[in-house]
C-alpha cells in the first residue's frame, strides 16, 4: 500500500532548514509535517537521553553521597530498572486511548519524579524515586520510537530512528558536558542535574499543540481493529516474533553494567577525575552522532540486519580493547576504544530498534513496545544483579566481559532469524490489511498553515 506521505502545494517551510538534518530529510522525501513531528518527538528524545545517562555520568559522586559500594549501587540501580515492568501497563494503554494522549502523561511523570529525585535524602528514597521516574520514561521513549514509525514513510524509516537516536545521544553528551564540564569542577551537586531534567514539562505545551495522533492508530480505530486483550499478541502469528525480540533486546541489555560504570571505572580502576572521564565520554561520542543519522539511512538502503550487525561487532571490539588494553598506555588508548564502544552501540541500536516497530500491526504496536522495554529492564536488571555478585570476587574488566557473552548471541539471532525490513510498509512487514491514510494530507496542510 503507499506509504503515509504528503502531498502538498505548499512552499517547504525555511525556518525547518536550521535543523542540521533538515535538507537530508527532504531529499529523503520527507514533507514539512514529517520533519516537524520528527522535531518534536527529537525533543523528548533529548531529554530522554539526559536524564537515563545522569546516574553514569555522576554515578562515582551519587555514590559516594548515598555511602554505597560499587556492588551495592548495582544493586541498587537493578531495582531501579524494574521500573519497566509497570511500564507495560502505561505502554499498552496507548493501543487503547492512543498515542500522543498517553506520550504526554509520560513525559510530565517522568521529569515531575527527575525533579523530586534531586530532593532524596538517602538510598532508599533515590531508589524509591528513580522507580517512579523509571516508569515513565521506559513508557515515553517506547511511545516515541512508534508515532515515528507510524508517521514516517518506509524510504525513510530508519533515517528517521537515527535522528531519534542522535538527539538520545546529544542528550547524553550534554549531562556529561554539564557535570564534568560544570558542575564538578565548580563543587555543584549531582542533585542539580535532575533539576534541569524538569524543562521537558515545558515541551508538553508544544507538544500538545503541534502533535496530532497517530494517523495509523487513528485508522485502526476508525476501523475497529483496536485490541481488547493484551493477550492478543500471544497468538500465534505474532508469537514468534514477539519471543525473538524479547529474546535480543534481553540479550543486549546485559552490557548494562559495563555502560553504567564505564566512567567509575575510568576514575577508580584507571585513575582519571571525574572531569577527564566525561570529557572523553563526549569526545569519544561525538563521531557516533552523525554517524547514528547515516547508519539509520544506511539502514533504509542496505538492510537493518547489515548495518545493525556490522556496527554491533564494531562495539565488541571496542569494549574488549576499554577493558583489558593495559593500563599504563593511557588515554590514546582508552579514548579511541571508547570511541568504537559508542559508535558501534548508538549507530546499531536505532537501527535494531526498528523491528519493534514493523514486525507487529498497529493495534499491537504499543503491547510490542512493552514487551521489548519489559525485556530491557530485565536484561539491565540481570546485568547489574549478576555484577554486583561478580564484583565481590572479580574485578571490573572480567565482570563486563562475562556479561559480554549476551550481545555476542543477540547478533547470532539477528543475523540468522530476522528479515530485512527495509524499504516496505509497515503493513506489508506485519501483515496488517492496509489502511486508509488519506486524511492525513489534511492534518498535514493544517499543521503546515500553523508553523
Amino acid at each position: 500500500m503507499p506509504g503515509p506521505e504528503v502531498v502538498t502545494t505548499q512552499r517547504p517551510n525555511r525556518r525547518l532548514n536550521l535543523l542540521p538534518w533538515a535538507p537530508a530529510a527532504r531529499a529523503r522525501g520527507l514533507a514539512d509535517v514529517h520533519i516537524v513531528m520528527l522535531a518534536l518527538l527529537s525533543a523528548a528524545a533529548f531529554f530522554d537521553g539526559f536524564d537515563q545517562s545522569i546516574r553514569a555520568v555522576a554515578l562515582t559522586q551519587i555514590r559516594g553521597d548515598l555511602g554505597l559500594s560499587k556492588s551495592a549501587m548495582s544493586a541498587l540501580i537493578a531495582v531501579v530498572y524494574f521500573g519497566a515492568l509497570p511500564a507495560m501497563a502505561v505502554t499498552r494503554w496507548a493501543d487503547r486511548i492512543g498515542r500522543r494522549r498517553v506520550l504526554l502523561i509520560s513525559i510530565v511523570g517522568y521529569a515531575s519524579f527527575s525533579g523530586l529525585t534531586a530532593l532524596a535524602p538517602n538510598a532508599a528514597s533515590y531508589a524509591v524515586l528513580q522507580f517512579g521516574q523509571q516508569v515513565f520514561l521506559v513508557a515515553e521513549s517506547a511511545l516515541v520510537w512508534t508515532f515515528a514509525a507510524e508517521e514516517l514513510p518506509a524510504q525513510a524509516r530508519g533515517f528517521g530512528f537515527g535522528v531519534l537516536g542522535m538527539n538520545i545521544a546529544l542528550g547524553t553528551g550534554v549531562a556529561a558536558i554539564v557535570y564534568g564540564g560544570v558542575f564538578e569542577p565548580l563543587g555543584v551537586s549531582w542533585r542539580w542535574l535532575y533539576v534541569v531534567g524538569v524543562p521537558p514539562l515545558l515541551l508538553v505545551a508544544v507538544l500538545r499543540r503541534r502533535l496530532g495522533e497517530s494517523k495509523r492508530f487513528e485508522a485502526a480505530r476508525a476501523g475497529g481493529r483496536l485490541v481488547d486483550s493484551w493477550r492478543r499478541i500471544l497468538a500465534p502469528e505474532h508469537r514468534h516474533w514477539l519471543v525473538l525480540v524479547v529474546a535480543v533486546v534481553f540479550l543486549l541489555q546485559l552490557t548494562q553494567q559495563a555502560q553504567t560504570f564505564a566512567l567509575d571505572f575510568l576514575q577508580t580502576d584507571r585513575g582519571l577525575s571525574a572531569s577527564a572521564a566525561a570529557g572523553m565520554l563526549v569526545l569519544a561520542g561525538l563521531p557516533g552522532i552523525p554517524i547514528m543519522v547515516a547508519a539509520g539511512g544506511l539502514s533504509d538502503r542496505y538492510g537493518r540486519r547489515l548495518v545493525a550487525c556490522g556496527f554491533a561487532v564494531m562495539s565488541l571490539v571496542g569494549g574488549a580493547g576499554f577493558f583489558w588494553l593495559p593500563a599504563a598506555w593511557g588515554i590514546p588508548a582508552l579514548l579511541p576504544c571508547m570511541s568504537l564502544t559508542l559508535v558501534g552501540s548508538m549507530a546499531s541500536f536505532p537501527v535494531v530498534s526498528t523491528y519493534t516497530t514493523e514486525l507487529f500491526p498497529t493495534a499491537l504496536r504499543g503491547s510490542a513496545s512493552s514487551w521489548s522495554s519489559s525485556a530491557g529492564v530485565v536484561g539491565r536488571t540481570a546485568s547489574l544483579a549478576m555484577a554486583a555478585v561478580l564484583l565481590t570476587r572479580f574485578s571490573q574488566s572480567i565482570t563486563a566481559t562475562v556479561l559480554g557473552v549476551g550481545p555476542v548471541l543477540a547478533l547470532l539471532l539477528i543475523a540468522t532469524r530476522f528479515p530485512d525490513t527495509h524499504g516496505r510498509e509497515l503493513e506489508e512487514t506485519s501483515g496488517e490489511e492496509p489502511a486508509d491514510l488519506a486524511p492525513e494530507a489534511a492534518a498535514a496542510t493544517a499543521l503546515e498553515a500553523a508553523l
